[in-house]
């Protein structure tokens, strides 16, 4: 007899830290590219929750929330279906900014 399990039922939330003029450091968009990302992620360490939970008002608009990936609920996280942008969260280096050019 196989055990119960549960369902997990996973999103992507989209959010957005929104920084005004003054709270940048001068000059920020002259610096190279690989010093305004150690910035940004510097600051980003620094956010309390209460900062992300603010971050995220898109919660509420119907588009931005769906399912992106339903797994069971076991040691494994068995996964029964993702959308690709769960897929590609979940891929090696995903988590890495990657300067763009211009």
């Amino acid at each position: 007899m196989s055990e119960v399990q549960g369902l997990n039922i996973r999103f992507l939330a989209q959010g957005m830290l929104k920084l005004a003029p003054d709270q940048l450091p001068p000059g920020f968009f002259e610096w190279a590219r690989d010093d305004q990302i150690k910035w940004a992620r510097d600051f980003w360490e620094k956010c309390t929750r209460e900062d992300f939970m603010k971050a995220l008002p898109y919660l509420d608009m119907e588009e931005d929330s769906v399912p992106d990936c339903l797994e069971v609920d076991n040691e494994e996280y068995t996964i029964l279906a993702e959308t690709p942008a769960w897929k590609a969260f979940c891929s090696e280096g995903a988590q890495k900014l990657i300067a763009e050019e211009g």
